[in-house]
């Protein structure tokens, strides 16, 4: 086999590249779907072949552009390390049925190939399995044993387990950020930190974007110096120049950087940018193919980004025609999501924040009153259930609606609920000082006494302290402006 891309097709199903091919072919990628077309109705030609089949020619100059097509094809196996990552399992099971038939050349020829497949795609477990095989037939091949020695084995044991460890501590990390009682500390971070210059590319990521995760949960002051900010370009730059990493299937992790991005840069980025931003996360993740109405936790984060950033400039504002078609189609988007997820099998805090995010938009289009509705119906469904952390996103979002509605008493109402459910836990200052802001308006807007306008104009002063929290400064002052 000549090439990288060939090689790779060959340990997949045809019925996986089928569904590549469409994939491409839905993201007007045609000359890479007609690429792994010829490539399933013919595995195993030469390139000579490929390019023609591809060009209708196969001159020097179209093997050129072919290169660069092959190298942009593998690019798109993301798709395969997203939905199949044990897609190679195919390749080992034809080698020990070679092996098995005494097949040793051909049994030789596969490990070969499948090796430079699994280390290209950082595939650990594979490389474990082939190191296993190549061991137990060393006497069959000295430089294959030689390759695949008891030293390389250990190397792919070692890191297959450490990405597991790293993933699981970010995961125990994160569940910790909801503790008052739990403090990130340096020695938390040094973990991570120290696997930042790993052999492998995978390793990288995962110890780079754990790192960056935990500070952004943890709300950590230093999550906005201007390292964190190159660190996160840096991770967004190598995920983007190996997108068909086995890691691919912790979508949601590689994703929350796009996220860090935007919350690190709110400040920096004009609303052009931000929302051009925003947009391309949106495009990035919502034409991905999905099966069994399954939970897209990729668009969701993209669409939370886009209503937070919105629900913060616009509220209180009125909005251009142009951002309220925008909105519409969103909520056009979201309506065909409600019905489609299979929502017995999605986790009910995901469930929670899908809505919470509906009801931004709602308020953005005047329709508080169904957002009402939809917060309420929230907080008496899964009263019995824990989600501390979401009490303050949720709060702002209906002390907004029941604001825009000029239900002031509700307001006020719901202002006590949430102190009382919270209990001065703090899950993020930003919302907790609107909330107090549209609170102490409410008020003002009832009963105009001096100790309430104080209150509002220590929020304010707050907020101005804080040069990340501007636009939540604007907001309040919006909301202030509105009661007179």
């Amino acid at each position: 086999m000549d090439f990288l891309l060939q090689k790779t097709c060959s340990f997949c199903q045809t019925y996986q590249l089928k569904l590549l091919v469409k994939y491409l072919s839905d993201k007007n990628q045609n000359l890479s779907a007609k690429l792994i077309s010829s490539i399933i109705n013919n595995p195993k030609k030469d390139i000579q072949f490929y390019c023609k089949s591809v060009y209708g020619n196969n001159d020097k100059d179209y093997q050129k552009k072919f290169n660069q097509l092959n190298h942009h094809s593998l690019q798109y196996f993301s798709f395969i390390s997203q939905y199949f990552p044990s897609f190679l399992n195919s390749g080992l099971d034809s080698i020990d049925s070679l092996l098995f038939k005494e097949d040793y050349d051909e049994a030789i020829n596969q490990i070969t190939i499948l090796h430079d497949v699994a280390l290209k795609f950082e595939d650990f477990n594979t490389l474990i399995n082939l190191c296993d095989r190549a061991e137990q037939y060393s006497y069959v091949s000295k430089s294959l044993s030689k390759k695949l020695n008891s030293s390389k084995k250990e190397e792919y044991i070692e890191a297959y387990y450490l990405l597991e460890s790293l993933l699981n501590k970010q995961t125990e990390l994160t569940k910790d950020s909801t503790s008052k009682k739990r403090v990130l500390t340096e020695h938390d971070l040094s973990f991570f930190k120290t696997h930042f210059n790993s052999n492998f590319i995978s390793i990288q990521i995962i110890a780079k974007q754990s790192f960056l995760n935990i500070k952004s949960v943890f709300n950590e002051p230093s999550f906005y110096d201007k390292k964190v900010l190159t660190l996160i370009k840096e991770t967004k730059k190598l995920i983007d120049k190996h997108p068909y990493l086995l890691i691919a299937r912790h979508r949601e992790k590689l994703m929350s950087l796009d996220y860090m991005l935007v919350k690190h840069t709110r400040l920096t980025l004009s609303e052009k940018e931000l929302n051009k931003n925003c947009t391309a996360i949106i495009n990035r993740w919502q034409k991905f193919y999905h099966t069994n109405n399954q939970w897209d936790s990729g668009l969701m984060l993209a669409l939370s980004i886009k209503g937070s950033y919105y629900i913060t400039d616009y509220f209180a504002k009125s909005l251009t025609n142009k951002l309220k078609s925008e909105i519409e189609e969103i909520l056009l988007l979201l309506n065909d999501l409600e019905n489609s997820v299979d929502w017995e099998k999605a986790n009910y805090l995901k469930l929670i924040n899908f809505f919470n995010v509906k009801a931004m938009f709602l308020v953005l289009l005047n329709k508080e009153k169904e957002s009402i509705k939809i917060i309420e119906r929230i907080f008496h469904s899964y009263q019995q259930k824990p989600f501390k952390t979401m009490y303050d996103g949720l709060f702002v979002v209906l002390m907004m609606a029941y604001f825009q509605a000029k239900e002031y008493d509700n307001v006020i109402e719901s202002f006590n609920r949430y102190k009382k459910l919270t209990k001065s836990y703090v899950s993020v200052v930003e919302n907790d000082l609107v909330i107090k802001g549209i609170y102490y308006a409410s008020q003002l807007s009832i009963n105009p006494k001096n100790q309430y306008q104080k209150k509002l104009n220590d929020v304010l002063d707050t907020l101005k302290k804080n040069k990340q929290m501007k636009s939540n400064l604007q907001l309040i002052n919006r909301v202030k402006q509105s009661i007179g």
